[in-house]
């Protein structure tokens, strides 16, 4: 029974592949429907001897087969379209749909293993852990938006404009660090000695930016800091040229994603993501977001918030995919208590 269910809602909506989009083949259809009830009426009333009865016939059933034949082509074209578009947004469809899945599943293992996670807890934060799986599969699904609906291209756009913001949130206080262990790194071609004084004086001019500015010190989580210093290191490796710390900048925001994506873990204790700081922040205006713009405060407000805003978007984009043929089964999961 459960397998003859599952094959009828897959025949339902591949049918419904024929109706979307509604929009050309309503107008037609209306149009069709209007011009046939006035031009009916018009011969009805009208002497079958006259000329005029016969030149009405005859745009009546011109329009009639013109239209038919409109809608037929618009039927078979959305179809098309939405067969291709299963084959070429595949990875996209996959990630969406089980969307629901993994952020119950990561809830869970949170939930069991609370103590081992410092960086926060809820659906907040399971999204969070997800980044570096979800941004690239929705950036690659832009990369064909001629298969995208308007209201999924506005929600994949939503969800990486919050990204950006994640990294950029991130990025603020790890800057003035980031170009001192460069130059530390760059000035490790000299001799001993000089790489010696240099290792302590730009070590202690990236640290003084964070003390100064935020009370707070990036030898305050060495995993982060030690992360950073083997990035900025290879960085140096790889380019030796007078822009070097012209494009820190880019280069930060770039490892910041490496991290998100592979090294999170990092992060633990620079920051929280939680569903009540989501919840709080949503009642903030951008002034009282802001106000302390490097603590722990302002980077767990903000990142929570935005990892709360991706959240919802994911959810809509997965429920739109619940009318997708073979795809419906997982887009449809929901967590049962």
């Amino acid at each position: 029974m459960v397998k003859v269910t599952s094959k009828l809602k897959n025949l339902i909506y591949s049918i419904l592949f024929l109706f979307r989009p509604i929009t050309t083949v309503a107008f037609s259809f209306v149009f069709l429907v209007l011009a046939c009830i006035v031009l009916s009426v018009i011969i009805i009333y009208m002497d079958e001897n006259l000329k005029a009865y016969d030149v009405s016939l005859s745009i009546l059933t011109g329009i009639t087969a013109s239209l038919l034949i409109a809608i037929m082509t618009e039927l078979y074209n959305n179809y098309r379209f939405n067969t291709k578009r299963q084959r070429e947004l595949r990875e996209y469809f996959r990630c969406v749909a089980g969307y629901e899945i993994h952020q119950s599943s990561i809830m869970k293992v949170n939930s069991r293993y609370e103590s081992d996670y410092t960086l926060g807890d809820g659906r907040a934060n399971a999204v969070f852990r997800r980044l570096g799986e979800i941004i690239p599969t929705l950036r690659e699904a832009l990369n064909n938006r001629d298969y995208l609906y308007r209201t999924e291209i506005k929600e994949i756009d939503d969800i990486l404009y919050n990204y950006d913001d994640i990294v950029k949130v991130i990025s603020i206080g790890l800057l003035g660090t980031y170009l001192g262990l460069i130059r530390q790194s760059h000035d490790e071609t000299a001799d001993d000695k000089t790489k010696r004084d240099n290792e302590y004086n730009v070590e202690r001019e990236g640290m003084e930016y964070h003390e100064v500015i935020d009370d707070e010190s990036i030898t305050d989580y060495p995993e982060l800091f030690n992360f950073l210093k083997k990035e900025a290191m290879h960085y140096v490796e790889k380019k030796y040229s007078p822009d070097l710390y012209d494009q820190a900048s880019e280069q930060l925001e770039s490892v910041i994603e490496k991290a998100i994506s592979n090294n999170h873990y990092v992060f633990n204790e620079y920051f929280e993501v939680t569903d009540a700081r989501y919840e709080s922040a949503e009642l903030m205006d951008d002034e009282e977001l802001s106000y302390k713009r490097r603590n722990f405060e302002f980077r767990s407000n903000m990142i929570s918030k935005a990892g709360g805003d991706i959240d919802r978007s994911m959810t809509k984009l997965q429920k739109r995919l619940t009318k997708e043929p073979y795809i419906w089964t997982m887009a449809s999961y929901r967590k049962t208590d």
